[in-house]
């Protein structure tokens, strides 16, 4: 009999765009599936719909995050995975869409050598319907998983959650940290690949499709959200890293957070900003140069002197982007 496959789906306040994630489910040319949706106290219709579905086929299931879990999609997937009876696992958001030849090309990897751990495929976006054809996430296919490593840690990131189908036992003992509201997907990845060396297998082509909304991604709410997470990520890294082989790595992780969301959304974000700041001046990460190139940061921010011209903020940029290892 062919391998089951669990897709495992989050869902909060989807009812307008559920119903096309489902139907790219339904229209996969591999049918052995299950698909386990667990809805985070959604307040809308999205219920209602799942139930439909899962009346109209069985493969179909529509739970509730239990009540003594912590609300968020890292519960909801950690609660999903526990109840999952499949050989082979696939964590999707309630918006993504997937190619109908999606789970058929991953599975035929894993058929021709049972030593693979996780297939990768390309991701790719979608935005106000229009289908992009350019991956998110594009690398050579004979990279390892210590290089997938390095660059989960540095903030350039080799695939998307969706992008990856698991074999149940590589991950049977791994959980999203349900403490995170951001990164998770990115601590999973980590906390995996720091297990041991795994055999993994990339398929250069694309199979699935985020959905783009620019205004969410850096709403304010969304950089908070960025900046919270980014200090209990940190402390969670120097839980669980080598130092000495990966500190470069966070450094360029923090950096491109600092310049993506923090420094461009200062005033909007004051307090959480500089608390990030004064976090990563005592992490032990940093050296005496870059430590104090954090501080002038913050002065630079507090003072405003970020908004006045002539006074060399660019080339300031430009070596913090340096002093912070962020150059390849």
């Amino acid at each position: 009999m062919d391998s089951l496959v669990s897709i495992i789906i989050p869902a909060y306040n989807r009812s307008q765009l559920i119903s096309e994630t489902l139907d790219s489910i339904l229209a996969q040319t591999y049918t052995n599936w299950e698909c386990i949706i667990v809805d985070d106290g959604s307040t809308d219709n999205t219920t209602n719909i799942v139930k439909e579905y899962s009346i109209k086929d069985s493969r179909f299931s529509i739970k509730n995050r239990p009540s003594g879990k912590q609300k968020g999609a890292n519960a909801c997937r950690n609660y999903g995975h526990k109840l999952s009876k499949g050989d082979y696992v696939l964590f999707l958001d309630s918006d993504d869409i997937l190619k109908n030849t999606c789970l058929e090309n991953r599975l035929h990897v894993f058929k021709t050598s049972k030593s693979i751990d996780f297939v990768i495929a390309n991701s790719s976006y979608i935005k106000d319907n229009v289908f992009y054809n350019k991956p998110i996430c594009e690398f050579p296919s004979d990279f390892s998983s210590e290089k997938y490593l390095n660059l989960f840690l540095s903030y350039k990131f080799p695939w998307t959650i969706m992008s990856v189908l698991w074999k149940k036992e590589t991950i049977q003992d791994f959980e999203f940290d349900e403490n995170l509201m951001r990164l998770q997907d990115i601590d999973y990845h980590i906390k995996i690949l720091l297990a041991k060396p795994y055999n993994c297998y990339r398929i250069n082509k694309i199979d699935n499709y985020y959905r783009l909304n620019d205004k969410k991604s850096f709403s304010e709410k969304t950089v908070n959200l960025n900046l919270i997470s980014l200090i209990e990520f940190n402390q969670t890294q120097l839980n669980q890293l080598d130092l000495e082989k990966h500190k470069k790595y966070l450094t360029q992780f923090n950096c491109k957070i600092v310049l993506q969301f923090l420094t461009p959304n200062f005033n909007k974000n004051r307090i959480i900003s500089n608390r990030v700041l004064f976090c990563l001046f005592n992490s032990k990460i940093y050296n005496f140069k870059q430590k104090t190139y954090i501080l002038l940061l913050m002065f630079f921010l507090n003072t405003n002197l970020f908004n006045l011209r002539r006074i060399g903020m660019n080339k300031f940029r430009s070596h913090f982007r340096v002093v912070m290892n962020l150059v390849y």
